[in-house]
């Protein structure tokens, strides 16, 4: 009886016994946490420029492509051209009032600036 009285008594001695050695696991927990939430935004970070980085040549690109249309309209559309055009169709004829073309140059398509940027 007195063997059974003794291990009862010595059961919190063997449950700090065998948790001692996670003492330091809740020391180091805290730290490895901070660790990898630090790698984890930094690679986010580089995730997202990347991303701004491939959209913003996009959105150059696109204008790029934008400019050379505009510039492909006014030149198919000019006057010259078309009277050039009609001239070759019919002949040399005389151009009257009435089959005179009038062009007209798209207005530039205003930028978005960001307000926020100061």
């Amino acid at each position: 009886m007195g063997k059974m009285t003794h291990s009862i008594k010595s059961i919190p001695n063997l449950v700090s016994d065998f948790f001692a050695p996670l003492q330091s696991l809740l020391v180091l927990f805290p730290l490895l946490g901070f660790f990898f939430f630090f790698v984890w935004q930094g690679l986010e970070k580089a995730k997202l420029q990347r991303f701004i980085h491939e959209r913003t040549t996009a959105k150059e690109e696109l204008k790029r492509k934008n400019d050379e249309l505009k510039i492909g309209i006014v030149s198919y559309t000019s006057a010259e051209r078309i009277e050039t055009l009609y001239r070759r169709t019919y002949q040399f004829l005389p151009i009257s009032l009435g089959n005179r073309t009038v062009t007209i140059e798209l207005p530039p398509i205003p930028e978005i600036q960001a307000k926020s940027k100061p």
